[in-house]
């Protein structure tokens, strides 16, 4: 998207900020990743790309790096929590004779990634691990080892979580924005993408309506270690 401005009776075109990325094409068997792609990863990987500009703009590198390390931990955390959840699996199947890679679905698909930095890799990544866990977790739900209770508490706090993740970043980054605003001074404001208010709870109110009522999510909850007051100090809650 191209932004102008008025010179007298002149436009000029400021061009839109040129980011450098790759792409990865990432195939996905399951409705349910696909999904969780759809809503989660490009305002997720947006706003990642514009997180480290935005806080080092308003506050100090100890403070950046504090909140860099809290979004490392809740993807380390996703990311060993799935990986447990699929040697769970694997083993319930084991020993109720299920061979869970007879599983085929009618509509996979191969999404395009722009990965535009090492955390958005990291986000594909999860949501492509969740994807293998959703074939062992519809292998045991067909063969009637899971109950659709069951089934359904499972997909819906794991496609809330993920997308929390996504919904947490884009809060921290609307947040510096309203911080980067308090600074006229600063010589060099920072233009990152406008998030409006709602954009944060349409993620997760889409995955409940999907999903049949259920208990609440189990993802643990982050600790963190007390810190100065400072320019993120509205950033210390669990969002």
């Amino acid at each position: 998207m191209n932004f102008y401005q008025s010179h007298g009776n002149e436009m000029e075109t400021k061009p839109a900020n040129s980011r450098p990325y790759v792409v990865q094409n990432i195939p996905l068997q399951s409705f349910h990743a696909q999904q969780v792609f759809r809503r989660g990863f490009d305002s997720y990987s947006d706003a990642i790309y514009s997180l480290s500009v935005v806080l080092r703009a308003v506050g100090t590198e100890s403070q950046v790096c504090d909140m860099e390390g809290l979004i490392d931990e809740k993807l380390n955390k996703a990311q060993a929590d799935i990986h447990n959840e699929i040697i769970r699996l694997e083993k319930v199947a084991e020993n109720n004779g299920i061979t869970l890679d007879a599983i085929n679905y009618s509509h996979p698909a191969v999404v395009e990634a722009r990965i535009s930095s090492h955390r958005s890799a990291k986000y594909a990544g999860i949501i492509r691990e969740f994807d293998g866990m959703i074939a062992k977790l519809d292998a045991m739900w067909l063969s009637g080892t899971i109950a659709d209770q069951e089934y359904s508490r499972i997909l819906y706090e794991w496609k809330r979580r993920i997308l929390r993740i996504a919904t947490h970043v884009r809060g921290v980054v609307r947040e510096a924005m309203i911080e980067s605003r308090k600074k006229p001074q600063q010589e060099n404001p920072v233009d990152v993408p406008s998030v409006s208010d709602d954009a944060v709870s349409l993620q997760e109110t889409a995955i409940i309506n999907d999903a049949s009522n259920s208990s609440e999510s189990s993802e643990p909850s982050i600790t963190r270690n007390a810190a100065a007051p400072g320019a993120f100090s509205w950033l210390r809650a669990d969002r």
